[in-house]
């Protein structure tokens, strides 16, 4: 496993964002106003709000310099292999820096969940990726949440049941982009973000999960799936290693 500190990036901030003089544009920092849901089956649904973070550049530079990024190593037909992207994180219990508690405030108020946690991964460039997966909180949670800010350059963000299959939902979040993920999503779909030739530069995205179940019913924010969104339900996959 090795560590470096801010990274050098195809990044340049200025060309993304959005300015933050604007009284309009600073009011939507952060808001839900512009929240799609998109059912992916009967139990399992996407929430998107484009440009959540409109200041995503500066955040992008800030989180940069300060995160504890390491590239991690996994073991591949009994090689240890450098994964192709850098993370830093704060485990459960661990201070979050104010940058990232900005962001945990308002999704713990709107979905009701104790957010408790930071991954972020830095993908430098179109030879980044991460591979087909669910999150391992699936493991001690029955439907957790999980959300995720991206910042800089726009990717391809995929999913597909568990049970395998061609992609069958595409998204290309960036630019201070929220997705959360809800339901048995995290049973039930993979997701992925593949290698991509054509990106135009650095994507950060930082995943925000909870350890403890929400308290109580679920959010009255949550609305019952359409009946046009009620379709074959994808099977649950066995937890993963």
């Amino acid at each position: 496993m090795s560590s470096e500190q801010a990274p050098r990036v195809a990044w340049q901030a200025s060309l993304f964002d959005t300015a933050t003089d604007d009284g309009a544009v600073a009011a939507q920092r952060l808001s839900f106003t512009g929240l799609r849901r998109d059912w992916l089956d009967e139990r399992s649904w996407i929430d998107v709000v484009p440009g959540w973070v409109t200041d995503h550049g500066a955040l992008f530079d800030r989180l940069r310099e300060i995160a504890p990024w390491q590239q991690r190593t996994r073991t591949m037909w009994d090689k240890d292999v450098l994964e192709p992207r850098l993370v830093a994180g704060w485990q459960t219990g661990e201070r979050l820096p104010p940058e990232v508690v900005e962001l945990v405030e308002p999704l713990s108020a709107r979905y009701a969940v104790p957010i408790d946690s930071c991954l972020i991964n830095l993908y430098r460039d179109g030879s980044d990726a991460v591979a087909w997966h669910a999150d391992t909180v699936r493991k001690v949670l029955r439907d957790p949440l999980v959300f995720t800010v991206s910042l800089g350059a726009r990717r391809s963000f995929l999913l597909r049941p568990a049970t395998g299959g061609p992609v069958a939902r595409r998204y290309a979040p960036g630019e201070g982009d929220l997705i959360v993920m809800g339901g048995a999503c995290q049973h039930e779909w993979h997701h992925t973000v593949p290698r991509e030739r054509s990106a135009s530069g650095a994507r950060m995205s930082i995943t925000l999960r909870h350890s403890r179940p929400a308290a109580g019913a679920p959010p009255a924010t949550a609305p019952s799936a359409p009946a046009g969104a009620r379709g074959t339900r994808a099977r649950a996959s066995r937890p993963g290693p």
